[in-house]
């Protein structure tokens, strides 16, 4: 099961809305493995904690906009924390395990963060787990394997994001690669 993990991608951007108007910040929360029931379940027990038959609900459930969104991977009818990222990042479904590249694990795909950075915007990227896990990872990395801790933190400088936060990084030395005397890709 995955770990309950929350990212907040922080996008301060100048998106133009509907009749010019202009966000001044843009927050893109992900709740790592919430689906459906895990929020009626939520809801549910909500009801149940304040007595009544039925759920109560949750405030963001209430908004006046909702989607739902298959959650498959381009090759697998179960995805994993990689490919979901990833086509939460940039609209495009990859295989399990891959960040930021299409199914044939060559083709770079940007996400909207990327894009963000591209128009001048201020981006960051704030979770709970390491910022090279899979999940926040999607949103700068181009690696056909989530396990390359290391290439995934050397996309990470690439992708010269203004802001990360998170718990440290899984490969910070390339200690995975054997014989390596590769140097830290923390600055």
């Amino acid at each position: 099961m995955k770990k309950l993990s929350f990212i907040t991608v922080f996008v301060f951007l100048s998106i133009l809305f509907v009749q010019a108007q202009q966000a001044k910040y843009v927050f893109y929360f992900i709740g790592d493995g919430m689906g459906v029931n895990q929020v009626l379940g939520t809801e549910m027990y909500r009801g149940e904690l304040e007595g009544k038959i039925g759920v109560t609900p949750l405030l963001f459930t209430q908004f006046p906009y909702a989607t739902i969104a298959t959650t498959f991977s381009a090759t697998n009818g179960v995805t994993d924390s990689a490919a979901a990222g990833t086509a939460l990042a940039t609209g495009n479904k990859t295989k399990n395990g891959a960040l930021g590249v299409k199914k044939d694990l060559e083709t770079k795909v940007n996400s909207i963060a990327s894009w963000a950075k591209e128009k001048g915007c201020r981006v960051g990227i704030s979770t709970s787990v390491s910022v090279d896990h899979a999940t926040p990872a999607a949103f700068y990395a181009h690696q056909g394997q989530r396990s390359s801790y290391y290439n995934v933190g050397l996309d990470l400088i690439d992708a010269n994001f203004d802001f990360y936060a998170g718990s440290d990084f899984l490969d910070p030395t390339n200690k995975k690669a054997a014989g390596s005397n590769s140097e830290s890709c923390i600055h």
